[in-house]
Order: C-alpha cells, then sequence, then structure tokens
C-alpha cells in the first residue's frame, strides 16, 4: 500500500513539474514578442504640404503670400527634417489660384525638393494625383506646353517655341477635352514623358490640374511664370 501511494505522489509530482515551466516559457516568449513589436519605431516621414488661396502650410507652420512669401517658405521648409532631396506630398486645393500655386512650387523647388505628389480633387470630386518633377534631364526641344490663359482658352506648342494650337473655352471653362488631347498628341509625337503646364495667374490652379493629368506623360513641370504662347519657354 505503502509503495503504490509512493508512486502516485511520484507521478504527480513529475506531471506538476513537466507542465509548469513548458508555460512559463510560453507566456515568457509571448511577452517578449509583443514588447519587441510596441518598442520598434515607425520610420521618420517626409513633412506633407498644404495649400490653400491664404496660405502654405509644412509641419503645423503657416506661411501667408504676403510680401517675400517664396523666401519665408525655402525657410519653413529648410527647417523641417526630410525635405532636401525627397519625395513630398503636396494637398492643394482647386481653387487657388495660380499667383499662389505657383509660389508654391518655386520654394519647394529652391528647398531642393526632389519631386512632389499633388494631390487635388478633381472635378468629379475624386481625388486626383500629379507627379511634378524640378530636377530632371535637359529638356527636348519638342516637349509640349500647355498653358491656361486669362480668357480660359488652352494653348499648346512646342517648348523650343513654335506657333501655339489655340482651343477656345466652353461653356463651362476651358475646353479640356480638345485641349488635352492636342496635348498627347504632342507628347506622343516627341517621344517625351515630360509635360509643361502653366496658367496665367487669375486661373485657378484645379483648371491647370485638369489639363495636366488629362494628359498621359509621367512627370510634370509646373512652370512658376506665365510663357508668351509660341515662345520657346524658360524656367525660372
Amino acid at each position: 500500500m505503502k509503495t503504490r501511494v509512493l508512486l502516485l505522489a511520484l507521478l504527480l509530482g513529475s506531471a506538476c513539474e513537466e507542465k509548469k515551466p513548458v508555460v512559463a516559457e510560453d507566456a515568457a516568449a509571448v511577452s517578449a514578442a509583443t514588447t519587441s513589436a510596441s518598442a520598434a519605431p515607425e520610420p521618420p516621414k517626409p513633412p506633407v504640404v498644404t495649400v490653400d488661396d491664404s496660405a502654405f502650410e509644412v509641419g503645423g507652420e503657416k506661411v501667408d503670400f504676403s510680401g517675400d512669401a517664396k523666401g519665408r517658405i525655402v525657410g519653413a521648409l529648410s527647417s523641417k527634417p526630410l525635405v532636401a532631396g525627397q519625395t513630398l506630398e503636396v494637398d492643394a486645393l482647386r481653387d487657388t489660384t495660380m499667383a499662389h500655386f505657383s509660389i508654391a512650387i518655386a520654394g519647394l523647388r529652391d528647398a531642393k525638393v526632389k519631386d512632389a505628389t499633388v494631390k487635388t480633387a478633381k472635378r468629379d470630386r475624386t481625388m486626383g494625383m500629379l507627379h511634378v518633377v524640378f530636377d530632371h534631364a535637359a529638356t527636348s526641344s519638342c516637349a509640349p506646353v500647355a498653358m491656361v490663359a486669362k480668357d480660359n482658352a488652352i494653348l499648346v506648342w512646342p517648348w523650343s517655341g513654335a506657333v501655339a494650337q489655340r482651343f477656345t473655352h466652353g461653356f463651362a471653362g476651358p475646353d479640356i477635352t480638345l485641349g488635352s488631347a492636342e496635348l498627347i498628341k504632342q507628347t506622343n509625337a516627341c517621344g517625351g514623358s515630360i509635360d509643361y503646364v502653366a496658367g496665367d495667374d487669375t486661373i485657378k490652379w484645379g483648371v491647370v490640374f485638369d489639363l495636366a493629368t488629362a494628359g498621359n506623360a509621367t512627370s510634370t513641370i509646373v512652370l512658376t511664370k506665365p510663357p508668351v504662347p509660341g515662345r520657346k519657354v524658360t524656367e525660372d
């Protein structure tokens, strides 16, 4: 009888010893994995830029468009990490005038930003995106330039200069359909992937954005000063 009791005690003790370390080890492993995952910091990201017709904003810092706005924008960007040589997201409202949007673009360029993903609502209120470049290879002489003039007409001509194709505005503004068709035609004929776009200072950015996104180029250069239609373009 004593032998049976002793054997039963040994068996029970052995079972407890086998279970206890396994549970402890599993709990410790789960705890360590959870701690490690929660402690891993997210990699830093470039700041997001917002542009409307009243101000340029980056990292919570606002710069209005009065005075030397471009210089103050460059200063604001230069004080932020991950700006120079980076791709920045730019959220731009449709009703931003080209006069102010151009200042924002010039500031980004002078702050040595590599390129930008410009996000703007399209006419159907869905969000559109445009790849705007600042640092690019030498321009081909046949690269197309598309401009929305003060009277809402669209003009398209090659970068090196030639007679501009003109498309008068319709009842609802610029004729994006005909203007973009000519822009695509000249892009394909040139065999390039970059278009230039511009607008008179009074034109809203949303209209120029519609024209640029209707084209088929992979990258776009936004001219910061309205060019003279038909003449060779210079970037400022």
